[in-house]
């Protein structure tokens, strides 16, 4: 992207910024969590953030998925000014697509995009490599279940798929996600959940976008933004869900992954 065009994303770069300040942090999901009803949790939330809708008295988590549906459609509309280029307004609204998401921005000249969804391509192979291997799937329908675009070819991910899931990741120890599939792994055996591999993925990718806070001109600042935003979204809806379904704050915490601020 050339530097005229880069420069014509300062007002929505400025626009963000002021924006993220209301941004909510990790620490105050961590206090919600310890809230003893869904009314107490949901203030603190409100109290941090900021939300298009008035904040009502959630009775059930369903009325809350509604809330926060509405949100997102409110706050969808919202960015649809501050996006020069319609593909990238569109693969925000993709984000659960990696694949469309990378068909609309593999062709321009913003690497740093192009990455972030080559990055969510791999590591959502990498979740379905291990749901593959715990239901003890074939190898032939976990390859056709993969993903192709990422930094990681299929083969290489299947390279070791009948060894022992502990054993079969060995693969990754010498790409970027060795850390938390070593995490992931752990947890695993000690447990036998997938909690931490679920909450490492995010934490990967969020702390990708936050490299976009020092990009000073570009889509890249709204984009990452637009991205944490959705995801800030995701994360009061998990924290509802949690506190209605009586889940024990430790585990409950555990699930609450890094933010963008």
């Amino acid at each position: 992207m050339n530097e005229s065009s880069r420069l014509g994303y300062a007002y929505a770069v400025g626009r963000v910024r002021a924006l993220e300040r209301y941004l909510i942090t990790r620490h105050v999901f961590l206090e919600a969590a310890e809230e003893k009803d869904i009314r107490s949790a949901m203030k603190v939330i409100f109290d941090a953030g900021s939300f298009f809708q008035e904040w009502p008295d959630f009775e059930h988590s369903q009325q809350l998925d509604d809330f926060l549906s509405e949100e997102q459609r409110f706050f969808l509309a919202s960015l649809e000014d501050l996006f020069r280029d319609p593909d990238l307004f569109r693969m925000v609204a993709e984000t659960r697509s990696p694949r469309q998401m990378l068909a609309l921005v593999e062709e321009k000249d913003l690497p740093f995009v192009r990455d972030y969804v080559r990055h969510a391509i791999d590591l959502g192979n990498i979740k379905l490599f291990v749901r593959c291997r715990y239901r003890d799937l074939s190898l032939e329908t976990c390859q056709a279940m993969l993903f192709s675009g990422g930094f990681l070819d299929r083969d290489r991910i299947l390279k070791g798929y009948g060894a022992p899931l502990s054993e079969s990741g060995e693969v990754f120890a010498t790409t970027p996600y060795k850390r938390l599939w070593a995490q992931a792994m752990d947890t695993f055996a000690e447990e036998e959940t997938f909690i931490d591999l679920e909450r490492g993925i995010e934490d990967f990718l969020m702390l990708y976008l936050r490299k976009a806070r020092y990009i000073v001109f570009g889509p890249e600042p709204v984009l990452a933004y637009s991205l944490a935003k959705l995801k800030e979204l995701e994360m009061v809806r998990l924290l509802g869900v949690g506190i209605f379904n009586r889940i024990p704050v430790p585990l409950l915490q555990k699930r609450m992954g890094e933010t963008y601020v």
